[in-house]
């Protein structure tokens, strides 16, 4: 089985507000644009990836989407779940019956987990999920048909996914995927990602522009040790 991939994308100046604490508007914004950027490069060299649809109404995601041959469909900012429809809609009626959804926000994402994700999917009638890291957010959301569920996109979609998946009458998959797993909408988040190593976007502007240096200083925000010390009492 081969599927389009869609990829709601934020209005970049909108985008990565609650990394304001240690980010400035500017940095916000190019690196929305760089994990867009490695999203769609890792989609692009995916074997069972037969096409990309980029839903967002930021012109730089347009420009993003075409340099790997993908499609955009313009969605004003009314949340990821009515833009998840949107494309659903218009992917049926182009002929698909199903689609994955992955955020444009987990720039360690490589093509052989995407192409396990589709490889893993009942192809009738079907979901597949593939959470966050926390286990509370849904990092990546296969559906057969493309109207199965519906969308439930903000905060436990992970669980409200799963249950609307029961609801369906159907079973939901559950895949584990360390480079879905990390979308960066915190502090911590983006802490993850610099313990990491390779060759991304994200990462080199994240060390060439000094972010990286400053984050990983001791000089952390009061915000970002309280969600350290957050994170360790769930471990």
């Amino acid at each position: 089985m081969i599927m389009w991939v869609v990829v709601p994308v934020k209005r970049f100046s909108n985008a990565k507000t609650r990394l304001a604490s240690v980010l400035t508007n500017a940095e916000r914004e190019s690196l929305a644009q760089v994990m867009l950027n490695d999203v769609l490069r890792a989609l692009s060299q995916c074997q069972l990836v037969s096409g990309i649809l980029v839903v967002s109404n930021e012109l730089r995601a347009r420009y993003a989407a075409e340099r790997v041959g993908g499609l955009f469909l313009f969605e004003e900012e009314t949340g990821v779940s009515q833009a998840i429809v949107k494309a659903s809609e218009w992917l049926k009626n182009h002929g698909q019956r199903s689609f994955m959804m992955l955020p444009g926000d987990i720039p360690l994402l490589n093509s052989v987990e995407v192409d396990r994700l589709v490889s893993k999917h009942s192809g009738t009638r079907g979901v597949t999920l593939a959470p966050d890291r926390r286990l509370e957010g849904t990092n990546g959301l296969i559906v057969s048909p493309t109207d199965v569920i519906p969308f439930c996109f903000g905060s436990d979609s992970f669980s409200k996914h799963a249950e609307a998946s029961k609801t369906a009458g159907v079973s939901p998959q559950i895949v584990k995927a360390p480079g879905i797993s990390l979308d960066i909408d915190s502090p911590i988040d983006l802490h993850h990602l610099l313990t990491h190593d390779g060759e991304t976007e994200s990462l080199a502007y994240l060390a060439d522009s000094g972010i990286a240096r400053r984050m990983m200083s001791t000089g952390q925000t009061q915000e970002y040790k309280s969600e350290i010390m957050a994170a360790s009492r769930l471990m």
